[in-house]
Order: C-alpha cells, then sequence, then structure tokens
C-alpha cells in the first residue's frame, strides 16, 4: 500500500503522496516545503488554502488548482498548480510517473538558474523513486487573463491564423535552451541530474517491436487506410504508398542499431531540451508592441537528447501545410538561435540529415499504433465526414492520434527513409543491402 507522505530524494523532505494526503497537512506542508528549497522567506509562511480543487484535465497524473494566503508573501503568487502520478492501481501510473523525475529535476533546477525560456515559477518539486511518487507545485497560469491568451487545444491548430509565428517563436525558446545548456550557462547539475547516455541509450536504444510486430500493425494501417481513406490526406491511403512505407519500415528495423548509434553520437547535437514542446503545452502572450511571447510547460521527460529529436517532438502535432512550407525555415531558426545562445556551429544540412534519421525511428514508434488507439476510442471513425467532423474533435485521443498519424506519414514521406538510409551506410562504410 502506498504511504502517505515518503522522504523526497531530491530535497530530502517529507512530502505527500496523493491529493487526499496533501489535504491532510495543507499550510503547515506548504511552508515547510517552500523554507525547504527556499522560496518562500525563513520568516514568512503560508497561512490558509482557500482552494483546492481538483482539475480534471490531461491524462499524465491527478492535478489541483490552489489559492494560498500567506503571513505576508510579497511578490508571490497566490494561485497555484499541483500535480501528482495518477493513482496506485492505475494501469498506465508507473508509465506515466517516471517522467515527473526530470520534471522535478528541471523544475528545481529553475528556482536556483536562470533560464532563457519562461516557465511557470516552481515553489516546490520532490520525487521518490522507490515508492514511485511525486510532487510538483508552481504558479498558476492566468490564461485569458490580461495579455495572456486562452489556452490551446492540441491538433486544433486549424483555427489558428498565426500557425508559424507560433512555431517559430516556440522553436527560438527550445534552441535557446539547448544552446545555454552548451555554453555552460545552467550550472554543474544539468550533467549530473539529466544524464546521457541516460538509461534508454546505455547498452544501445532498440525499437521495441519485432518485425512481426510491425507487420501486424502495417496492416492494420492498411486496414484504417480501407475504412477511412478520407482521413488520411495525399496518397496515404493509397496501396503504392503503404507498401513503400512498409518497405521502408523494415530498412528502419534492419538497421536501427545504426541509425540510434549514430543519433546519438551526433555529440554537437546533444543537449538540454523539452523534448514534446507541441504549442498546446506552451501558453503565449503578446507585448504592448504586439510581439508574442512564450513559457513552456509540461517538462516531463525533459533531458539531454539529440536536438533534432526535439523538433520532432515540436512539430509532431502541427498541420501538413505548415510542414510542407515552413519546416526549412523552423529548421534555419533553430540552428541560428541554438548557436547564438552559445551552441556549436552545427549545419542547417547535417541537421535536415539527423531530422530524417530521427523521424525513421522516433515518428514511427510513437505512431504506428494509431490507428487501433483511433477505433479504440471511436470505433465508428470511418464513418465521420472529414478530421474536422464534430464527432471526432470532441474525442480527444481519436482527434490527437489521427492527426499526429498523418503527421508521422507526412515527415515520413518527405524524409525518404530508404535515401537517408542509404546515406548513413555509405558514410559508415556498409554496403546498403537490397531488402528481398
Amino acid at each position: 500500500m502506498l504511504p502517505e507522505m515518503v522522504i523526497g530524494e531530491e530535497t530530502g523532505t517529507e512530502f505527500p503522496t496523493t491529493i487526499e494526503s496533501f489535504r491532510k497537512v495543507g499550510a503547515d506542508f506548504l511552508t515547510r516545503a517552500f523554507h525547504a528549497v527556499g522560496t518562500l522567506p525563513a520568516d514568512d509562511r503560508v497561512t490558509a488554502i482557500t482552494r483546492a480543487d481538483e482539475f480534471v484535465g490531461g491524462g499524465m497524473g491527478r492535478k489541483l488548482l490552489l489559492d494560498v494566503e500567506y503571513e505576508r508573501g510579497e511578490g508571490l503568487a497566490r494561485q497555484l498548480f499541483v500535480k501528482f502520478p495518477l493513482d496506485e492501481g492505475h494501469p498506465q501510473r508507473e508509465l506515466f510517473t517516471w517522467p515527473m523525475q526530470a520534471e522535478v529535476r528541471f523544475y528545481l533546477l529553475s528556482i536556483r538558474t536562470p533560464l532563457p525560456v519562461p516557465i511557470p515559477t516552481a515553489f516546490f518539486a520532490d520525487f521518490n523513486g522507490d515508492a514511485l511518487c511525486g510532487i510538483l507545485i508552481t504558479e498558476r497560469i492566468g490564461y485569458g487573463e490580461g495579455r495572456v491568451e486562452p489556452a490551446l487545444e492540441k491538433c486544433q491548430d486549424f483555427l489558428l491564423d498565426d500557425q508559424f509565428e507560433r512555431y517559430l517563436v516556440v522553436s527560438r525558446a527550445n534552441a535557446a535552451l539547448a544552446g545555454e545548456h552548451r555554453a555552460g550557462k545552467l550550472g554543474p547539475t544539468v550533467g549530473e541530474k539529466f544524464r546521457f547516455p541516460g538509461p534508454r541509450q546505455i547498452g544501445g536504444e532498440r525499437f521495441p517491436y519485432s518485425q512481426a510486430d510491425v507487420d501486424l500493425r502495417i496492416e492494420k494501417l492498411r486496414t484504417y487506410a480501407n475504412k477511412a481513406p478520407h482521413l488520411l490526406p495525399k496518397n496515404f491511403a493509397t496501396t503504392e504508398f503503404i507498401d513503400r512505407f512498409a518497405r521502408e519500415t523494415s530498412l528502419v528495423l534492419k538497421h536501427q542499431d545504426m541509425i540510434y548509434g549514430y543519433l546519438n553520437a551526433a555529440s554537437d547535437f546533444i543537449a538540454l531540451c523539452h523534448w514534446n514542446i507541441n504549442i498546446d503545452n506552451a501558453w503565449f502572450w503578446r507585448d504592448a508592441e504586439n510581439r508574442l511571447g512564450v513559457g513552456f510547460l509540461d517538462w516531463g521527460s525533459a533531458g539531454q537528447m539529440n536536438i533534432v529529436r526535439a523538433f520532432w517532438g515540436m512539430v509532431c502535432a502541427a498541420e501538413l501545410d505548415l510542414m510542407d512550407e515552413k519546416r526549412e525555415e523552423l529548421m534555419a531558426a533553430f540552428v541560428e538561435q541554438y548557436r547564438a545562445a552559445g551552441g556549436p556551429a552545427i549545419s542547417l544540412d547535417e541537421f535536415r540529415f539527423l531530422y530524417r534519421l530521427a523521424i525513421s525511428v522516433d515518428a514511427f514508434h510513437w505512431m504506428i499504433d494509431a490507428p487501433t488507439i483511433v477505433e479504440t476510442h471511436l470505433p465508428d471513425y470511418h464513418t465521420v465526414d472529414d478530421r474536422f467532423d464534430p464527432r471526432l474533435q470532441r474525442v480527444f485521443l481519436a482527434r490527437a492520434q489521427q492527426h499526429i498519424l498523418t503527421v508521422m506519414l507526412n515527415e515520413f514521406s518527405s524524409a525518404n527513409v530508404e535515401d537517408a538510409i542509404g546515406e548513413l551506410l555509405a558514410r559508415v562504410g556498409e554496403k546498403e543491402l537490397a531488402p528481398n
């Protein structure tokens, strides 16, 4: 049974493990926790919690909307956000809790180190791996208040008339973080707290499916395409395209060790990044001169990685028109800002090549189960008129998986994966073997 309180591995502070145990310790715990990390002066305290409403949104954990009062509280936010893991017994608790460890470490880093990208002000964070528990307390972003824009929904960029401007500021902000890390501006603890190679890379990354597993998923994609060709744009529903996709994914499986190894050995491209900064994981505002500003949320699984993999994490929910028309410009902006912030002088050509390799493993890995997930959450998906049909749009997982699947297919096609693997083989001195 999960204990009500555990000792944090990062700060040594005892913290509650669930919303229910948090309610029992309340303001006294907040005072001790904030004192422990220096976010509340030693001669101040939290005197009351005036609101503690559970917020249902997203699927990675449980959340509270918290309002507090202080004895003085000069300059301190009174509207807070608290995040816990999913409850014990939830089938996805372990999968979704481990990413919180990196999120906790990132917010603790932000308390002592200025960052080049705004994030919600951290008040406390800690994690306990033995009990698989974590807690995160930050200021609450006031969406729709003052200059802050309303929150965005995932995979609904088509509602925006300034998509490129948003992706541009997000790309530059993530690149600035990566560049400042490489320039040594984020302090000495990054290498220890966000190790590279990390557990996923030590011993070699591997694709989680066998060829037989992939074959089954390709057949599921064929069925999906046959039942709902109107949900797959361009030529993605055709036999010719899916045959090509199947051929290229077989090449990816065959050469995966080389692909992962090459990505992880590209030392000039390894830096601390937000790995999944879709624009709905950010908040935006405009200043008095109408310039767009951005802050980043949802730092789960933040870490050192090849920056092209973070670029895919940024664009994976974008509109296809934006990717086709602005992919190159977004890449160029990332490369330029990475250098300007102190990162290595990488080339756009190499960034583009490594992105093609990253697409071959990451995009495919993320989205190959999308047809099954769409069908699970919207069994009559094939009856919707198009991707804008309200029946699809109102079912979050179906909407998101359907759209990101099309982005994956688009980027896979654009990457010309077979040629990218051929170039990789030529670079490492091996002969390309034609598939049987």
